[in-house]
């Protein structure tokens, strides 16, 4: 039997509305915090977002930092982490609400075609603090016009959901679970489980559409390969992608 990794002690500290998990937990980080230090709130009002976006969190989200070792494996510290967080998360759904979802690379967890999950890792010192909201009970009335054809809940109220605290907890075991101890199935359960394979796809850096093409395949260091009408080859392992339509 091989040897197994123990896992920290998880200790998850609850608030209500913060400004933001990821920018409390990277200062308990830097003022010493372990690893297996984690924040969630309820809502916060200056949620952060990848590439430098806010991220808008309302009432009846779980929004969630989880204090990680930094990875040793890789070149490029912290990519692969946020698809095995999306992993997790992935894996949460299916345990808590028994509900089937996707993941849009690079890490976007999907439910019914809309986004229910966004996640942002952030280096502080040796660690990363990696941030995760989940859109739980949150109305969509909540989210701004331009997000509501976009994000969506896993639940449509908070009648009879699963609390709260069962999410987090679950979320916190398998996240510290597959850093420590990645099992050998996580990275075909993040490549089979893409929204985005086979379609056409824009490559979107910095905010500017740079090339089109067809999602071809996820290579083992989670970096997109995209074909374009040519035949050309581009290999991502930073930016986004969004689907084309049928029309474009």
């Amino acid at each position: 039997m091989e040897n197994r990794r123990a896992i920290p002690e998880i200790n998850i500290l609850s608030y209500v509305c913060v400004d933001s998990t990821n920018r409390i937990l990277m200062d308990l980080a830097a003022n010493g915090s372990p690893v297996g230090t984690v924040v969630c709130a309820r809502r916060q009002y200056q949620g952060r977002g990848r590439l430098g976006r806010s991220f808008c969190s309302p009432e009846g989200g779980i929004y969630t930092s989880f204090l990680l070792p930094m990875p040793e494996y890789r070149s490029e510290p912290g990519f692969c982490l946020t698809a095995m967080a999306s992993v997790a998360v992935k894996r949460t759904i299916i345990q808590v609400c028994r509900k089937k979802c996707g993941i849009k690379w690079v890490n976007d967890v999907i439910y019914n075609d809309r986004k229910v999950c966004g996640i942002l890792a952030q280096a502080v010192g040796d660690k990363v603090v990696m941030g995760i909201g989940v859109n739980y009970t949150t109305p969509m009335s909540e989210f701004p016009e331009e997000l509501q054809e976009i994000a969506v809940s896993l639940y449509e109220d908070a009648k009879g959901v699963p609390p709260m605290e069962d999410f987090v907890r679950m979320l916190a075991n398998n996240l510290y679970e597959l850093c420590y101890n990645p099992d050998e199935n996580w990275l075909d359960e993040y490549k089979g489980s893409s929204t985005i394979l086979g379609n056409k796809v824009q490559i979107i850096q910095a905010g500017e559409v740079t090339g089109t093409g067809t999602a071809v395949s996820i290579d083992d260091l989670c970096r997109l390969h995209v074909v374009d009408e040519n035949g050309e080859e581009t290999v991502l392992s930073t930016g986004e992608v969004s689907v084309r339509k049928s029309n474009d």
